[in-house]
């Protein structure tokens, strides 16, 4: 809400500095953003009256003479707008007068005639092009002619730019300074002066309309509905006063009809449409809900297919508004609008931000009844909005205002006592100031020894409990005067559990394997949530999401490492290496569960490029190696790691294993299928291989919680090679597994050092060879026993897997 320090001096005693004021409104509870001086940074710039003005030949431009006041002679300036003409009042930019961007305005020649100064737009002195009229939107502004304006006059004052303007940003609860008269109660308490809102009475001038006009209303959909009508007004542009109270809140002027609803709007905060009669020539208004398929034509030629969750006014044939939202093209009021219909309601603020939201066409009405409105500010501003309309537009307010409907509603009345708040506050805040605080707020009060009834303004509707009466006063009291005293507690000993110190080293080292830490949503989509998982679980699903691609609680952190990698390789960075370490989350047996998980995602080649050449790509045994070399620096026994291959999914189907430590399903390791990867632009073609542990499994699983240093052996170790040949099928875990179990205590070291497929031997068949290290660490180890130990591998080789020796 833009706020005009020249239109709050309309309701109280205020003469601040701004900037100050801006200072102590933040500090009390509504945050001020930013306070806008129009004028800062301009000079030079007055209003000019054109005396004559000549095109010149075989151009746009134009020769004009402008007296600019001073008793000086007529300026020559050369003008290239298409709706320049003698006669005018316009902006005058003097030469070295500073305009928008700082830029310098000098003397010069166009086309060899000689121009001092510059015939200005609003656009070039600082305004918004949204809310600069329409008629100059394209070209020079020219003031009304009954403006009281004299040639050489700065042109800030009659501009409003002279004004500091407030941008007052709202929270949701505080609706209530959504309009000036509730901006002006909420600055009067804060600096203790008295609000002056005065009560409109209008007498009608016109004819009875009101027996002739059905109002039909379903009182599901509105609590409030009321309308008036005002015949014989004139359309025409509204005094410069009211536009630049307009401009000044960021509304664009458009005519004097339409200009008085927004003006009234920004005054009291009450919505208000203007339809233009002849929408009603059956003398109907019905307001209920849209049909399936309705269509209809918005004031911004916007076509919409309305909703049956949509509130309606139609005429009993058509539609011809969205209520709360926008009207429509074949009720706007226009040039020739002679009889115009005021409507000011309370529509249902639930259906009313569903129908913003689902048409993308949320307005400064819908916002405003979304948030709520002031219930007792509605007839007062059709009233309000009737007179303006004489007054400006010499319209005739006819007799008889319809009141369709006037659902009561009960005042909010609050007990609580001057101890409660104190001790909720941590204050010592006499009964006396209290009650002077709530009179600061407008709030009728009652004291009774400790007891306080606290009558509550309907335009205050977010006040409903005695904790927001303690806030209310903490905030107008000062936060800064509130005394600050430590909290008797017990002494706590920080510091990291175990399990939290073990996943702190987890990442450590991770990070030492050059992996570059990523941090993803929690929420994803539904699909992506349960994606990368053995057995999906039930997935968790928050009841209001921003979007449908934020909706579910992760099961994985693949899926936001996947992301991470499309959103870089978009931009030709495909050398990948990341981590995340976080919580995945999921729903069983009626408990909501979390686990702290660890990914990580590869891709491109081991080495970045280098002179040696060495471009070797990553792949699933290096990605495997990393992860090996982390499970035996966190102290897991890698004679107890298994890797069984399995489907998952969103993995590839044969290059992904599952990861198990002592029988137990830890993780998996693998590519991400290919089918994730075509389908996304950005990585089609590339290969991605990645890992992801339950940390939560792992960390009781470790065998030792630190890395061992030892001497170096005094003796040699004995190195044999074994090459066998054995079913495709066979796994090269299950080798190892009997190689190790039989291998003797003697065994230190198990390397695989070649694999072949291919000419030569059987196509059922694969070649492989491992090289077995033999240590003892207390004598000199012989062949006798190395032979052994071989001996006792190879006949359960052969037995358990049917192996023949090469």
């Amino acid at each position: 809400m833009l706020v005009s320090y020249r239109w709050l001096q309309d309701f109280l005693k205020l003469d601040q500095d701004p900037e100050k004021l801006a200072e102590k409104i933040t500090r009390t509870g509504v945050e001020v953003a930013e306070v806008k001086h129009p004028q800062a940074g301009l000079k030079k710039i007055v209003v000019g009256h054109i005396i004559d003005c000549t095109p010149i030949e075989g151009t746009h431009l134009n020769i004009t003479h402008v007296d600019v006041g001073g008793g000086d002679e007529p300026h020559q300036i050369v003008c290239g707008a298409p709706n320049v003409a003698a006669g005018q009042d316009v902006i005058v930019a003097l030469p070295g007068a500073r305009i928008i961007d700082n830029t310098k305005i000098k003397k010069g020649k166009l086309r060899g005639y000689e121009s001092n100064g510059m015939i200005c737009s609003l656009q070039e002195i600082g305004f918004s092009d949204s809310v600069v009229p329409e008629k100059y939107a394209a070209g020079i502004y020219v003031f009304p002619k009954d403006t009281d304006i004299k040639p050489g006059q700065t042109v800030f004052e009659p501009l409003g730019m002279d004004d500091y303007i407030f941008d007052f940003d709202i929270t949701p609860n505080r609706a209530d300074t959504l309009s000036m008269e509730g901006s002006a109660y909420e600055v009067g308490a804060i600096v203790d002066e008295p609000v002056k809102v005065e009560n409109v009475t209008i007498k009608a001038d016109g004819e009875a309309w009101t027996d002739n006009f059905d109002v039909l209303v379903d009182s599901d959909l509105t609590s409030k509905f009321y309308l008036r009508k005002i015949t014989n007004v004139k359309i025409a542009a509204s005094p410069l006063w009211m536009q630049r109270r307009l401009w000044n809140a960021g509304i664009r002027p458009i005519n004097n009809v339409v200009d008085v609803t927004n003006y009234v709007m920004l005054l009291t905060g009450q919505p208000l449409h203007a339809y233009d009669a002849r929408a009603f020539t059956n003398n109907k208004l019905v307001v209920r809900k849209a049909n399936e398929g309705e269509q209809l034509t918005l004031l911004n030629n916007k076509e919409v297919s309305l909703n049956p969750e949509d509130i309606v006014i139609t005429n009993g044939d058509q539609v011809v508004m969205m209520a709360g939202v926008m009207g429509g093209l074949n009720s706007e009021i226009e040039v020739d609008t002679t009889d115009v219909i005021l409507e000011a309601a309370i529509f249902d603020s639930t259906l009313i931000r569903k129908s913003a939201l689902r048409h993308a066409n949320r307005t400064e009405a819908s916002s405003r009844y979304e948030k709520g409105i002031n219930r007792e500010a509605t007839q007062r501003a059709l009233e309000m909005a009737a007179l303006l309309l004489r007054n400006n537009a010499s319209g005739t307010i006819n007799e008889g205002t319809i009141c369709a409907i006037d659902k009561a509603q009960q005042p909010t009345i609050i007990k609580t006592t001057v101890s409660y708040i104190n001790k909720t506050l941590g204050t010592k805040i006499a009964a006396k100031e209290m009650l002077h605080l709530f009179e600061r707020l407008n709030f009728e009060t009652t004291l009774a020894k400790d007891d306080l009834t606290v009558h509550v303004p309907a335009r205050r509707w977010d006040i409903t409990i005695p904790a927001d009466l303690v806030e209310e006063i903490g905030r107008l009291y000062g936060y800064d005067n509130i005394e600050s005293t430590q909290p008797v507690l017990a002494e706590t000993h920080g510091g990291y559990s175990k399990k939290e110190e073990t996943i702190r080293r987890i990442k450590n080292f991770v990070q030492g394997q050059g992996l570059m830490e990523a941090i993803s949503y929690s929420l994803t989509s539904p699909q992506k949530a349960t994606a990368y998982t053995k057995e999906a679980k039930k997935p968790i699903k928050v009841q209001m999401p921003l979007n449908s691609s934020r909706s579910t609680l992760r099961q994985n952190l693949l899926t936001g490492l996947v992301d991470a990698a499309s959103y870089n390789m978009a931009r030709k960075q495909n050398q990948l290496a990341l981590y995340e370490q976080g919580r995945v989350y999921d729903f069983e047996d009626n408990i909501y569960n979390e686990y702290e998980h660890l990914a990580a995602l590869y891709s491109g080649k081991i080495y970045f490029e280098n002179w040696q050449h060495d471009d070797e790509k990553i792949d699933f045994y290096y990605v495997k190696g990393q992860l090996t070399n982390l499970l035996a620096a966190i102290g897991i026994n890698l004679s107890e790691v298994e890797y069984r291959a399995e489907t998952i999914t969103d993995m590839h189907p044969t290059r992904t294993a599952g990861i198990y430590i002592k029988k137990q399903n830890v993780g998996l390791i693998g590519m991400i299928s290919h089918s994730v990867t075509r389908a996304n632009k950005a990585m089609n073609g590339s290969e991605i291989y990645g890992y992801e542990l339950n940390l939560d499994k792992i960390v009781d699983l470790i065998c030792k919680p630190k890395t061992i240093a030892q001497a170096a052996p005094k003796f040699p170790a004995i190195e044999r090679d074994l090459s066998i040949l054995v079913d495709k099928a066979v796994t090269n875990q299950a080798v190892e597994d009997i190689i190790n179990q039989n291998g003797g205590k003697y065994l230190i070291k198990l390397q695989v050092i070649d694999i072949y497929q291919g000419p030569h031997i059987d196509q059922s068949k694969k070649s492989l060879a491992y090289r077995l290290t033999f240590l003892n660490n207390r004598d000199t180890l012989t062949d006798e026993v190395v032979t052994k130990s071989m001996d006792s591998v190879i006949q359960h080789l052969k037995e358990s897997l049917k192996v023949e020796i090469r």
